[in-house]
């Protein structure tokens, strides 16, 4: 008897469509929040000021009262936010097709969720409640988004962990990412839709080591299939491998386009290039800061439109990495100029105005260039191994992932003067010094 290859299986995207909704929908959520607060929607006034100005020792309680619902609509765009990125984590692991959790990894993490939430709300009611240890209002709404984003934290990180470590070590990996890390982090001020965030990043590695798993598992069928093809049925299945004695354990080859040395110089240089212009706009920025000629470089128009410049090189370079740098000149020489007219609008006009004006135009250029590259990105850099297909970014998926971009330029590289951007182009030109150069 002889047994066919494998066909394909059918093409599976990073994230379920359901899992992306959900989470671009907490990013709308958390960035209306944040941008509300930005433009003053939120005025909290001040309980303890008494008349003339002067701090008085028991509150007016009308104005605490104030104090109180606003505070509460301040954090609801958060609070929808965390609870939106825990149902899309939800979602994610209960549609895990490649990598199903077993009975005693899908209780573990329930547990250890459970277990991040008391943790959390043990912890800050002991810190709003103790002696000399005031943090601000700790209501309900804010007590919860904390525990949601600490459970999140210690199940992603505990799921993430499953595959390489026993069931204990899983637990302790949790504890130190839920309430060892998530929690402390929330208490410093950390916003816990940043740490909502940082779990749903975990699951998503999680989900690239699931799809990494299938590919692997498919190559062996594949293999397989070959040698009864050609051997015939001896039923003896796959041999056991990867043990002392035996040869490795065969995995899916990784995809690999030809990639050039000039292709490789070009996006080594880019990446410098990025890093020297927003480090030199910092430097030069803080020098004039301690001669008391200018404020700090953050707060300056001018200062941030020099540094808004790395992301020009920064942009060709992400391009050159992905192989479209080509197929997407028009586009993406479209968005530089955007960026570029946009900085010097900022340096030649002291408007306020006009600086806001630039800041939507630039954040327009970064959200157009990110949906660009998203979409020849996959079907450029992947290619199809035996038993596994890819899929393209769908033009909703393109549409998510700009938008995403530009609420990230506003809200992330506008109030930090594009320092980020400089750590950016660090890291992918770390990634670029270790391509090798291949024909």
């Amino acid at each position: 008897m002889t047994a066919q290859p494998p066909t394909s299986n059918p093409a599976r995207p990073l994230l379920p469509t359901p899992v992306a909704l959900l989470w671009f929908a907490a990013v709308l959520s958390w960035a209306t929040g944040r941008l509300a607060g930005q433009f003053g929607a939120f005025a909290l006034p001040d309980p303890w000021a008494g008349p003339g100005g002067v701090s008085t020792s028991t509150p007016d309680p009308v104005l605490l009262a104030e104090l109180q619902r606003l505070s509460a609509l301040q954090t609801l765009p958060t609070t929808l936010a965390v609870v939106l990125g825990a149902v899309g984590l939800a979602v994610l692991w209960m549609r895990r097709e490649p990598d199903p959790l077993s009975r005693v990894a899908a209780v573990s993490a329930s547990i250890i969720a459970v277990a991040g939430a008391l943790s959390a709300v043990a912890v800050l009611a002991l810190v709003a409640a103790g002696p000399d240890r005031p943090i601000g209002l700790v209501d309900v709404p804010v007590g919860t988004t904390a525990a949601l984003a600490t459970a999140a934290a210690g199940a992603s990180t505990a799921v993430l962990i499953r595959p390489y470590v026993d069931v204990m070590a899983a637990h302790i990996w949790a504890g130190i990412g839920g309430a060892g890390l998530a929690l402390p982090l929330m208490v410093a001020g950390v916003s816990p839709a940043i740490v909502m965030a940082g779990a749903a990043l975990l699951a998503t590695l999680d989900r690239v080591h699931g799809l990494r798993v299938e590919r692997d598992l498919a190559f062996r069928h594949a293999l397989e299939a070959e040698r009864i093809a050609a051997e015939g049925d001896s039923g003896r299945g796959i041999g056991v491998s990867g043990l002392p004695g035996r040869p490795p354990t065969p995995r899916a080859p990784r995809p690999h386009l030809p990639w050039s040395s000039d292709q490789r110089r070009a996006s080594i240089w880019l990446g410098v290039v990025a890093i020297v212009v927003v480090s030199l706009a910092w430097t030069v920025g803080s020098t004039l800061g301690s001669l008391g000629l200018v404020v700090v470089l953050g707060a300056v128009a001018p200062g941030f439109a020099v540094a808004a410049l790395g992301m020009l090189p920064l942009l060709w370079q992400i391009a050159v990495l992905l192989r479209v740098a080509s197929s997407e000149r028009y586009g993406l020489t479209v968005a530089s100029g955007m960026l570029a007219a946009a900085s010097i609008a900022m340096l030649t006009v002291d408007v306020p105005e006009v600086y806001l004006a630039a800041v939507g135009v630039q954040s327009l250029a970064v959200g157009l260039a990110v949906a660009l590259l998203a979409r020849r990105a996959p079907s450029a850099a992947t290619t199809p191994t035996p038993g596994t297909a890819t899929t393209p970014v769908t033009p909703l998926g393109r549409v998510m992932l700009g938008t995403t971009a530009a609420l990230a330029w506003l809200l992330m590289i506008v109030p930090t003067g594009a320092l980020p951007l400089a750590f950016i182009a660090v890291a992918t030109t770390l990634f670029a010094l270790r391509r090798k150069a291949r024909a």
